[in-house]
């Protein structure tokens, strides 16, 4: 009886010790729920702003190429990437950035690997339903 007392204890530590409360991403004082990134990406070629549609957009953080989340750019060149709970423990959004995949001689100049990288601006954060959400926008792309 006492070893199953044991085990019940243990899993009860376990689980306490992953819940988002205890772990989660903290930012201004608030338990992070959800990260919405929102941001355009445009192609400025001879003076003229075009926005850039159909380019993967993808986080990554601490200086990785591994894409945490992705999005595809609309007709607009605008994007929206959502990051749930769980992913929020994985991320530090301050060693965050966006990258985008350019399409073959998409903006006219060429970057190395035809990708561009954008950082993150807090805009703010919201409350729905007790989940907090930190709204991020990217910067310029270059």
């Amino acid at each position: 009886m006492a070893k199953s007392n044991v085990y019940l204890i243990s899993i009860f530590l376990i689980m306490a010790s992953l819940s988002p409360s205890s772990h989660g991403l903290k930012i201004l004082g608030y338990e992070i729920g959800r990260v919405m990134i929102e941001g355009v990406l445009i192609c400025s070629t001879n003076g003229t702003a075009n926005p850039v549609s159909n380019a993967t957009v993808f986080l990554t953080c601490g200086g990785s190429t591994i894409s945490l989340a992705e999005a595809v750019t609309d007709l607009y060149g605008a994007f929206t990437i959502i990051i749930n709970i769980i992913q929020t423990l994985l991320i530090d959004p301050s060693f965050c950035g966006i990258g985008a995949n350019l399409p073959n001689g998409g903006c006219g100049v060429e970057f190395p690997d035809d990708v561009v990288y954008a950082t993150l601006s807090l805009v703010g954060i919201g409350r729905t339903n007790n989940i907090f959400t930190a709204f991020y926008k990217a910067g310029p792309f270059s």
